[in-house]
Order: C-alpha cells, then structure tokens, then sequence
C-alpha cells in the first residue's frame, strides 16, 4: 500500500471522503473541509490525516440525528 503526504486534487482528496468533486469549494468554505491551493490557485491539495480528522468530526456532529431520531 503506498502513503502519500499529500493528496493533489479535487478528485483524489473527494474521492478520500466519499464527497462529489464539483463540490470541493463549498466544502472548504461551508463545512471545512481541510484543502487549500498553493497561493490561491493551482490544485487543491490535503493532508490525509487532516481528512481523516474532519471525516470523524462529520461522524460526530451528525450521528446524533440517526441515533436519536432526528432523521428517519
């Protein structure tokens, strides 16, 4: 199995989260997802454990709503 650093690209770092890649901006911006561009632009690049810390902290926040009926 290879590790990388740092995943490059919308589709590699979305594809991680189980998140459609048209929609990384909004995730950076509205839920924090945690990728950023080298001076504002080129691609979007993420450290694997920072993805794996805000996929856990995504668990978090919304599995109360199944456990506790919020959402059926």
């Amino acid at each position: 199995m290879q590790q990388h650093i740092c995943l490059k690209g919308a589709k590699d770092i979305c594809y991680a989260v189980g998140e459609n890649p048209k929609e990384i901006t909004s995730l950076v911006k509205l839920h924090g997802l945690p990728a950023w561009k080298r001076a504002n632009r080129g691609q979007w690049r993420a450290l694997p454990e920072d993805l794996r810390r805000w996929v856990r902290a995504q668990r978090d926040k919304n599995i109360g709503r199944y456990l506790y009926g919020e959402i059926s």
